[in-house]
């Protein structure tokens, strides 16, 4: 890796020697040489609004701002074998030299199955994607990253340097998206009715829990901007992940979430933190009684077991509270409860996903037999409620559920929510729940409050 310590007010002139420094080291160098170069510290929205039609996978939390703009690497998983073709696919990623300096991440995500992201508007994001972008932005850093027959192209890359100064240099404001023409909510009475059917399967004592998801559509009346809906996440909803992915080929089409659900984090190849978070009440209602509900308790309890189940399948130490707390985000109250372990030998992150996802919290109990369910009584959900999220050469990485989340593709947002059901549920509470739950993305979008 080629270097560049210096102060984020070095000349334009400089930097550019820098980068035509690194792509002379890369010509010479076997692998992937990353040329570090100074950046200023600007809002992600800034820099994507600057690359309308790339690639882009973005990550951004209160820890860790990431923002992959192209494609140096680009890795598919298919199938039930998805995690483990992106886990060698990974490994076989021939790295130059690296420095403390720098961290190399792949950026990306998974269908909530096989198979559910093949029809729009998933066209393109496929059962598992991941990429090492071709430029990283982080605080602070503009990374490239070639190989030496990129390097040989060092037109584009000075061109392309030079669209991310224009981002540096703008001061950018967003803007409010395009009016909205028209909100189809999907088939209320149908999704009435599938609730009242899954409370009688779980009656029947075949499944215990069984997340509901909806689909709504927001029609604007022109094309809606991801980086200013990312712009209004970021302001609305600073205590979630927000997330960006666009792959290729997948016609411009973007998953935005603003999620407050982590999946799983590895750290040092053993150290786990996870979020059980189920169960779920509107902020304008008073917490205690969410607290004292029965239902959403043992909804809850579901996803602690299920959690801190598959971490035990590999041997770990487990650390969860006995009772849960609470999460409160805008406009919703969760019980959440944090669970830690620590695992005897090191593992990838994403070994870690292939054994919790889907949660009881995004899926049901038992695992299979709810997944069953929902692949034969909702459209498919493609990146909803999936994996979604970064990892490092070394398989530590942290992932979120992307709940509160939609696929922006051109005038059209297509959002979804989820509900879990259990013994007890009413049809219109969970219907209601899920139209509080929209309003994370509806009011990104200048449609709610």
């Amino acid at each position: 890796m080629l270097d560049a310590a210096i102060s984020t007010d070095t000349s334009a002139p400089d930097i550019a020697r820098m980068l035509d420094a690194g792509l002379a080291t890369a010509r010479a160098t076997r692998g992937l040489t990353f040329v570090v170069l100074p950046a200023p510290v600007v809002a992600p929205a800034a820099i994507i609004a600057a690359w309308r039609g790339a690639p882009i996978a973005a990550w951004s939390a209160r820890e860790l701002q990431l923002v992959g703009i192209g494609v140096a690497r680009e890795l598919r998983g298919r199938g039930a074998s998805r995690f483990d073709d992106i886990v060698d696919q990974a490994r076989a990623i021939e790295i130059g030299t690296i420095t403390d300096s720098f961290t190399p991440r792949l950026l990306g995500g998974a269908a909530f199955t096989p198979g559910a992201a093949d029809a729009a508007p998933w066209c393109g994001f496929g059962d598992a994607w991941f990429a090492l972008p071709r430029w990283t932005y982080s605080s602070g850093q503009l990374v490239l990253a070639v190989d030496a027959n990129d390097a040989r192209h060092a037109g584009r890359w000075h061109d392309e340097l030079a669209a991310f100064h224009g981002a540096f240099a703008a001061r950018y404001t967003p803007r409010p998206q395009p009016p909205m023409l028209a909100l189809d909510p999907g088939d209320v009475d149908a999704w009435r009715a599938e609730i009242r059917a899954i409370t009688t399967a779980i009656g029947g004592g075949d499944y215990a829990k069984i997340v509901a998801a909806r689909k709504a559509l927001v029609a604007l009346a022109g094309e809606a901007r991801v980086a200013d809906v990312l712009a209004e996440l970021d302001a609305r909803h600073g205590d979630c992940v927000r997330v960006v992915m666009r792959p290729p080929n997948a016609n411009g089409a973007t998953l935005v979430a603003a999620t407050p659900e982590r999946l799983v984090e590895l750290r040092g190849g053993t150290r786990v933190s996870c979020d059980a978070l189920a169960g779920s009440l509107p902020r304008d209602l008073a917490a205690d009684v969410l607290l004292a509900s029965d239902k959403d308790r043992r909804e809850h309890r579901l996803v602690v077991d299920a959690i801190t189940s598959a971490l035990a399948g590999f041997g770990a130490r487990v650390d969860a509270p006995d009772e849960p707390g609470l999460r409160a985000l805008r406009h919703v109250w969760h019980l959440h409860t944090p669970i830690s372990a620590t695992l005897p030998a090191p593992r990838h992150v994403l070994e870690l996903v292939a054994a919790l996802h889907p949660t009881p919290a995004v899926g049901g109990t038992p695992t299979r037999a709810a997944t069953e369910w929902i692949a034969a009584h909702e459209p498919a959900r493609g990146w909803y409620a999936s994996p979604v999220g970064w990892f490092d050469l070394d398989g530590n990485g942290e992932l979120a559920v992307a709940i509160r989340s939609g696929v922006i593709a051109g005038d059209r947002a297509h959002l979804w929510a989820g509900a879990g059901i259990v013994a007890g549920s009413d049809p219109d509470r969970e219907l209601a729940e899920t139209d509080v739950k929209l309003r994370a993305m509806l009011g990104a979008l200048g449609v709610a409050t």
